[in-house]
């Protein structure tokens, strides 16, 4: 064999270990289990905080499955009995949800479909991409919650979910797009292969400390779910103009060492709107220096810093007041 070819084959050889050895490292990061789980009151139910899935649906595959966007999940069976076994944060009784529990859970976007290479896929599974992409389908994205779905290769966050709702024209079950910060776009699909998305009923005293708690990221455990009790306290108090109270309710938040930089932000917007602006600023620009990239915290920072120049010369803010959600 002449010398070119050889060092353009070890060349390949060495490129496709690099690749396999990637994606074997990516696969385990998409299996993993979920170490965290979302309360979420509105339907009553917890929500595991990790979408679980597998990238290799054909271990002979890896390269084309997941370099070229191909096809990749559990079948229906591998997914219900994953989350019928699973045991998280000292929970079990965790299945599968039905179609309209993921849609009381998420907000639905418009988008477009995307178009995957299939080359290298077995026949089945080509056929089934290529019926998916000729189809809209409607990505669906969790309003609150926080929830993990897959990052693609393409730097796109989307993931296919299964349901427990039977999709009567095809006799098949429904699955769910889940879809991330990115346009996709819409309808109902049938794939062979998904990811499962775990959910399980709060008991009722649990259901009360979500209520109580109402965060919008997953947590590991009840204590911690408690410790954000105080924080959500003080943004009601925010709302209804008991700007005291706020301050109070988010100083207990801080000793309790729930979300910081949320804590300090409420202080500083609660000390501005009672007109106390060297304490907004300071407030403030202690929740920035935890979060250096929150926007709410440089434009409330704005905001006070506005507010105090304003006061000096017995004026009024021209800066809108932050609103606390």
């Amino acid at each position: 064999m002449p010398a070119s070819k050889l060092s353009l084959s070890a060349a390949l050889a060495l490129f496709c270990l690099t690749v396999s050895v990637t994606q074997c490292c990516l696969a385990q990061e998409w299996t993993k289990d979920p170490t965290t789980w979302w309360p979420d009151p509105s339907t009553g139910l917890m929500w595991a905080g990790q979408v679980h899935g597998n990238p290799h649906p054909n271990p002979k595959d890896q390269f084309a499955c997941c370099i070229l966007g191909a096809s990749n999940g559990l079948n229906w069976q591998q997914a219900n009995d994953y989350c019928v076994s699973l045991r998280l944060g000292g929970f079990t009784n965790w299945r599968l949800p039905s179609l309209d529990e993921v849609k009381a859970a998420t907000g639905m976007r418009k988008t477009v479909t995307c178009c995957s290479s299939h080359f290298g896929e077995v026949k089945a599974i080509a056929e089934a991409d290529t019926a998916f992409e000729s189809m809209p389908y409607d990505a669906l994205f969790f309003k609150k919650g926080g929830i993990e779905i897959f990052e693609q290769p393409n730097g796109y966050q989307l993931m296919i979910i299964w349901t427990t709702t039977l999709y009567q024209p095809k006799g098949e079950l429904w699955t769910v797009v889940l879809g991330s910060g990115s346009p996709f776009e819409t309808a109902p699909i049938t794939h062979p292969y998904a990811a499962a998305e775990c959910v399980r009923p709060m008991e009722p005293d649990l259901l009360q400390t979500a209520k109580a708690a109402e965060v919008d990221h997953p947590v590991p455990d009840i204590q911690t779910l408690q410790t954000f009790i105080p924080l959500n306290k003080a943004r009601l108090a925010y709302q209804a103009g008991n700007y005291q109270e706020s301050i109070a309710q988010a100083q207990i938040a801080i000793s309790l060492k729930a979300d910081p930089a949320v804590a300090y932000w409420g202080i500083g917007i609660s000390y501005g709107r009672l007109g106390e602006w060297d304490q907004a600023i300071a407030n403030l620009q202690t929740s920035l220096s935890i979060d250096k990239n929150g926007n709410d915290v440089k434009t409330a920072l704005k905001w006070a810093k506005d507010g105090l120049k304003a006061a000096k010369k017995r004026k009024q803010p021209k800066e809108l007041s932050p609103t606390w959600k």
